[in-house]
């Protein structure tokens, strides 16, 4: 096979394609700081820290199904061939190099020499062809990602190739993102990867290992002395399960947890502003919430109907009342894909009268209580989302829309509209990134994440499209066709942008967002407490 780029030079040829691709760099024996002297710099090596996640845990198998509750331990538990910084960096994780062939139809990943699991059983290529098959075999959480490998061949234990049906320039970022860590075949090979013990003890090759996880109070993690990269400062890691953002900066404010370990939430906005004690950061995520409908319910079929709802969601509003970064959604595609974004497929301005007008035409009038239609919003608790979900009550109650709010568990979300379909309308929010191509996630034809069941053969064929384009300009072009139709159809409605806002503790050194293209978004291996 004729090498086209390794993978530094790769990195740079996908720069246009892939949003903020960062340097590949897997720490070298550096610290923090570019330290190297002494017992790592005088760094402490025997803390406890203490993070943050929002909910328990629904099981510790990082890629089933997803689990935002077990997402930022499993950055520390598992490792993935690539994976995604803060700031959407693209960084080197079990793979230490990387190369497209020339027609880029075949993807070699060179591996780590000498890489262990926790229980001391080493790792190959052949965990890697296993998860991957597996994982489309199965559908797991994020088996569309996968959709474009046609093959994968272990030619040696340190050697994955990817055989795929067409060139795609997104792959890169997929596989560094969401349900793509690897598993050990050894452990699950010839089981019920659902039910399988592991699920609970989990047994990956990263930087930490699992030890402890009590309901409703914290997950334990110990350092991982055999690990195969740069070894952790942390002697002990924990993650305290708080699910309230007032508890949550109570406990941070009060000194209990070291990071808030998500952004400041909208109500103590500016409470920190100037103080010393903190270092601040602010981006725009490609991370947007949005509500979406059962498009087996007749009512959402007609596309009056759901324009309906987007004349009366007040976007400026909800974030007003809910948001302390980010900024309202105008685009069917995220702000942060700037150079993409179609000025002729914008949300519409809000306009109550006119949602109306489109509910009487689609053949609606108002009941005795002055309704056009009654309808349930299920949605899971997270965040201020009960206060979001509020804004949209009274915003659609203003357009003749009686909305009753269920909120529930995440695991229960799942069940009920994920799953079982059993629902009419729903609000949630998703990554659709690193890469422009992550839009695919949310309205390709049975993708993972379509929750409404919407499907647009010609949007379909464009997404398809969009993966094999490597010149810029037309790549632009194919996705403002896609936003077009997205518009049109409004398979989806964003709401709101989700910007990130964050205040790290001072004495907190390495943290992930400062260590951007060097570690995963919630990884800890150079996080310590200074001294």
């Amino acid at each position: 096979m004729k090498k086209l780029l390794k993978v530094l030079v790769v990195c740079l040829a996908l720069a246009l394609t892939l949003a903020g691709c960062g340097s590949n760099n897997n720490g070298g024996g550096t610290n923090e700081g570019g330290q190297t002297g002494g017992e790592n710099g005088g760094i402490p090596m025997d803390q406890t820290l203490i993070m943050v996640t929002s909910q328990d845990p629904q099981s510790f198998n990082p890629d089933f199904k997803s689990d935002d509750g077990a997402w930022p331990i499993n950055q520390n538990i598992f490792n993935r061939l690539v994976k995604l910084g803060s700031k959407t960096s693209i960084n080197l994780d079990l793979a230490e190099s990387y190369e497209f062939s020339e027609d880029g139809m075949t993807l070699t990943f060179h591996l780590h020499d000498g890489v262990k699991w926790h229980d001391g059983e080493p790792f190959t290529s052949a965990d890697v062809k296993w998860t991957y098959d597996t994982a489309i075999a199965e559908k797991w959480a994020k088996a569309d990602n996968l959709s474009n490998i046609d093959s994968i061949e272990c030619p040696d234990d340190n050697t994955v190739v990817m055989n795929l049906k067409t060139p795609d320039v997104s792959i890169i970022a997929k596989l560094a993102w969401y349900g793509t860590f690897i598993m050990p075949k050894h452990i699950y090979e010839g089981t019920d990867t659902a039910t399988n013990p592991a699920n609970q003890n989990p047994i990956g090759t990263g930087p930490f290992k699992f030890v402890e996880y009590k309901a409703g109070q914290y997950v334990t993690l110990e350092r991982n002395d055999d690990f195969w990269g740069d070894k952790p400062y942390a002697k002990t890691l924990k993650f305290a399960i708080i699910n309230d953002d007032n508890t949550l900066w109570e406990a941070f404010m009060n000194g209990e947890v070291d990071d808030l370990c998500s952004m400041i939430p909208a109500a103590h906005d500016g409470e920190l502003e100037g103080n010393p004690d903190y270092v601040f950061y602010e981006e725009m995520g490609i991370n947007r919430t949005y509500v979406t409908f059962n498009l087996a319910d007749e009512r959402f079929q007609d596309p009056r109907v759901r324009e309906a709802f987007a004349l009366a969601i007040d976007n400026q509003g909800c974030w007003d009342r809910t948001m302390a970064a980010g900024e309202p959604s105008k685009y069917m595609i995220s702000h942060a894909f700037t150079e993409y974004l179609d000025e002729d497929s914008k949300l519409p301005e809000r306009n109550v009268e006119q949602a109306m007008k489109l509910l009487e035409e689609a053949g609606y009038t108002k009941d005795a209580d002055g309704y056009y239609m009654h309808i349930t919003l299920d949605a899971f608790e997270s965040g201020n989302w009960k206060d979001l979900a509020a804004v949209i009550q009274q915003n659609v109650k203003e357009a003749g829309i009686d909305l009753k709010i269920n909120m529930m568990e995440m695991a229960a979300w799942q069940d009920k509209v994920q799953v079982n379909k059993n629902f009419e309308m729903t609000m949630l929010a998703g990554y659709q990134g690193p890469d422009i191509a992550g839009v695919s996630g949310r309205v390709e034809t049975g993708a993972s994440m379509n929750i409404g069941g919407y499907s647009n053969p010609e949007l379909d064929a464009l997404l398809a499209k969009g993966v094999t384009l490597s010149n810029k300009e037309e790549r632009i072009e194919c996705y403002k066709e896609i936003q077009k139709i997205m518009r049109a159809d409004l398979p989806i409605i964003p709401i709101i942008d989700n910007g990130y806002k964050y205040a790290i503790k001072k004495e907190m050194k390495g943290m992930p967002i400062e260590l951007f293209d060097k570690t995963a978004s919630s990884e800890y291996t150079y996080t310590y407490r200074a001294e």
